[in-house]
């Protein structure tokens, strides 16, 4: 796309600076000026700032004239009526205010239907409790944790436990906007989940699941899969906290990661279901090298299921096991805050938030940063 016409409106384009691979030919504020410009030259693409009262009626006249032109949008407004009036009107891309020159490349790039620079290599993760209360979601919260530390993004957690999820309350937080809110957007991008998710001090951004039962029905495995696609786009390393079932939404997320690990205590009924989920996965297509197991609260020397029983059972080797601190990681949450990073718990984790990245051969995004 070696020199591009594109053209602003409203916006001074002084601000971000040169575009190597594309050439201005129009400055606008005029509504028929630019409706004059857009009809004599070949221009690609169309930046406007959509604060402006007219801004959403100047793109729908434009696109009249030449309906191929990519619209980007530009606004610092936190409203998602106004993003999914932007996107109805013909916006392909939005960039946040204040505009830079690196996000509106970006915009162009993805707008023009051109190839971002290669991703940083990143790892996503989903997590799944083979029983109820096998403490799945602590594991969720504690690895990203791990994870945003040897990231200079940060890490994402994604709660997909629509109806009944708790990631929001283990970091005593409520979010303002949610998934169920991405998916009533219509079209899910970097800019707009940006928008969406909860950054936090630990360097974790949260998109939490939704404020009403009711809207978790809203929310399918499209947008699961758009939503995680995007969400990397963020944050390289991400967790997926499940919920303990199999349907197309948790299979379209299982389907996207790079490793699902199962959290299962040495009980009789949680080392049965993970036997049996572990099965049932294969079955489905699953590789068996995408799972792995973790043994939460174990407790040395107690009697009855062992590490090596649940590790014959599975047909594989566990990838680490976190000690029995229930009352300390049980008072934290209460609280809303994390251990302190010399717990047990806490620590065991990071090993295998180090072991998973060793795996995945992403040694140099997930060194300490």
């Amino acid at each position: 796309m070696k020199s591009s016409k594109i053209c602003f409106h409203n916006i001074d384009p002084q601000s971000v600076g040169g575009l190597a691979d594309y050439r201005v030919v129009g400055i606008t504020t005029d509504r028929n000026e630019l409706c004059t410009l857009v009809g004599i030259e070949d221009i690609v693409a169309l930046v406007i700032d959509l604060d402006v009262d007219d801004a959403f009626d100047v793109i729908i006249q434009v696109l009249e004239i030449r309906p191929q032109m990519a619209v980007i949008g530009v606004t610092g407004s936190d409203d998602v009526q106004r993003v999914i009036r932007a996107q109805r009107a013909g916006c392909r891309q939005l960039a946040r205010k204040p505009l830079s020159k690196r996000d509106l490349a970006a915009a162009l790039r993805q707008a023009l239907d051109q190839p971002d620079a290669p991703p940083q290599d990143g790892l996503t993760v989903a997590v799944m409790g083979s029983a109820g209360g096998a403490g799945a979601t602590t594991f969720v919260c504690y690895l990203a944790m791990a994870l945003a530390q040897r990231s200079p993004q940060g890490a994402g957690a994604i709660d997909l436990d629509l109806e009944f999820g708790t990631l929001g309350h283990m970091w005593n937080f409520e979010a303002r906007h949610t998934i169920a809110d991405l998916a009533a957007a219509g079209t899910i991008d970097k800019l707009l989940i940006e928008d969406m998710i909860v950054e936090l001090p630990c360097r974790v951004g949260v998109l939490a699941r939704p404020a009403q039962i009711s809207q978790a029905h809203s929310v399918d495995e499209s947008h699961v899969a758009l939503t995680i696609g995007a969400a990397r786009a963020l944050h390289p390393h991400i967790v997926i906290d499940l919920p303990r079932k199999l349907d197309a939404i948790a299979g379209c997320a299982i389907e996207s990661c790079e490793k699902l690990v199962i959290v299962t205590q040495l009980s009789f009924a949680s080392v049965h279901n993970a036997e049996r989920l572990a099965s049932g996965l294969v079955s489905y297509g699953l590789s068996d090298d995408k799972l792995e197991f973790v043994v939460n609260r174990h407790r040395k020397g107690c009697r009855g299921m062992t590490i090596d029983t649940l590790e014959d059972r599975v047909g594989k080797k566990v990838l680490g096991v976190l000690p029995n601190h229930f009352k300390s990681i049980s008072a934290a949450t209460d609280l809303g805050q994390p251990v302190p990073p010399r717990n047990p718990v806490r620590k065991a984790i990071e090993e295998i938030a180090g072991r998973l990245c060793v795996q995945h051969a992403t040694v140099p995004q997930c060194g300490h940063a």
